[in-house]
């Protein structure tokens, strides 16, 4: 399987994207924001927040919105992607992988659907850099797409960026972050419904045991 070079996509990322999720929401930032929306039951007091995995910053006003005093920091391997986020904005630090050493200085790192871009092989070095990014009593939170959601599967594959994808269940996510010293202090199905049943959404508060939402979450601690 070949990898995705995040380059080539950087550029037209925003529109392919939107053309991808407008039957669930015709407001692609709709889901940068519940994401964060949900993150923010999950967590304390926020100084300093690294988004792992940024790309062109998408993420970013919604943090800037949810903590507005924080540090907030995104980190990603992709140059293009990330000369657009700097751009877009400028209120926040980026990083490549290699600027950013894995030191223990944020209360909040957010990976939102990066890790099934992620070879199996890499991914507890990629949780383990994480966990070593977060101070003491920090918090983790991973959003992936649900590879039990029919729906979500046709998404990913017909969608070109995700060609190196490989999904991974909420248990893989769990087992893998318990192993790297994770405490789990959280779990959810999410994006159940989209914008033409928005009255039902407030529902998704007391669904999360269902696994059928497009998406998920786990949030682990560092003690």
């Amino acid at each position: 399987m070949t990898k995705i070079d995040f380059d080539q996509y950087a550029g037209q990322y925003q529109a392919l994207l939107s053309a991808q999720t407008r039957f669930f929401d015709s407001d692609s930032d709709y889901f940068a924001r519940y994401k964060v929306d949900r993150v923010k039951q999950q967590v304390d007091k926020v100084d300093a927040a690294l988004d792992f995995g940024c790309g062109i910053g998408r993420s970013m006003p919604a943090l800037r919105a949810a903590f507005p005093s924080a540090d907030i920091a995104g980190c990603d391997p992709s140059a293009d992607s990330l000369a657009i986020a700097r751009r877009e904005n400028p209120q926040c630090r980026f990083f490549t992988l290699e600027e950013l050493a894995a030191e223990p200085r944020f209360d909040l790192v957010l990976a939102s659907c990066v890790f099934h871009h992620i070879a199996p092989p890499e991914r507890q070095e990629a949780l383990r850099y994480c966990f070593n990014c977060l101070k003491p009593g920090g918090r983790f939170v991973i959003f992936e797409h649900n590879p039990f959601n029919p729906v979500t599967r046709h998404l990913v594959n017909t969608c070109p960026f995700d060609a190196d994808a490989v999904l991974l269940s909420m248990r893989e996510t769990i087992d893998r972050m318990r192993e790297v010293q994770f405490t789990i202090a959280g779990t959810a199905y999410c994006l159940f419904f989209p914008s033409a049943l928005a009255a039902l959404r407030p529902l998704e508060n007391v669904m999360g045991w269902l696994p059928l939402g497009g998406q998920y979450f786990v949030c682990g601690a560092r003690a």
